[in-house]
């Protein structure tokens, strides 16, 4: 794993531990969006507890910190900018658990079924998201610049689709209650996009430009 910032001669087991645990809180939180989305699009009964989820998320993200603190009190010079680029990753990775989890809470604010133009385009839209989880982490755990660039262009074009998208609902008659819950969901699957994005600038900046969109990534 990120052999490019560990250097050949790394041995450091608690930053691989650090790494391992990302990877979790990934698949982790790509499981809660499916089911959120089903509940949502598909008018499907929710049977889990996304907050016993989260939960586990956001105990991830605790063992991480711990991690790497440990690691850096041990050893403060051997893969710095590894222990660095975690401890930011982590957050964008927290938060993902976060939104997937929020999603679900929009079901309450629906007085009807999801069903027609707009939740079918939104449904387009969450199908090009959701396989960015996989190559994200892949890329993140592998450090593959390739799949890293691919993230961030997907959430670029996202981006620009989900403006566009919530710009329709505000032109559209739909009821009050359902022009909340589409643009809301709009809103949300724009900010999980963007930490993947977050996430896969680790791989392809510098340390000081992670989270930077520039146009020659």
């Amino acid at each position: 794993m990120f052999q490019r910032l560990f250097g050949a001669d790394s041995k450091s087991k608690l930053v691989e531990a650090a790494f391992e645990d990302v990877s979790t809180m990934f698949r982790q939180s790509a499981k809660m969006l499916d089911l959120s989305l089903s509940a949502l699009l598909d008018n499907e009964e929710l049977q889990v507890d996304l907050n016993h989820m989260d939960d586990v998320v956001d105990e991830g993200e605790r063992m991480v910190r711990r991690t790497i603190l440990q690691h850096l009190s041990v050893n403060p010079r051997q893969d710095l900018v590894a222990s660095l680029i975690l401890a930011s990753t982590v957050q964008d990775a927290e938060r993902i658990g976060d939104f997937a989890r929020g999603l679900a809470e929009l079901i309450g604010l629906a007085g009807s079924p999801r069903e027609g133009r707009f939740a079918d385009e939104l449904r387009v839209l969450s199908d090009r998201l959701q396989p960015m989880f996989e190559v994200c982490e892949r890329a993140f755990r592998d450090d593959n610049i390739d799949e890293a660039r691919q993230v961030v262009v997907t959430h670029t074009e996202l981006k620009q689709a989900f403006i566009d998208y919530t710009a329709e609902l505000a032109k559209s008659d739909l009821t009050a209650d359902m022009a909340i819950v589409y643009s809301s969901a709009a809103r949300i699957l724009r900010r999980i996009s963007a930490h993947l994005s977050n996430i896969a600038s680790t791989v392809v900046q510098p340390y000081d430009r992670i989270r930077h969109d520039d146009e020659d990534v």
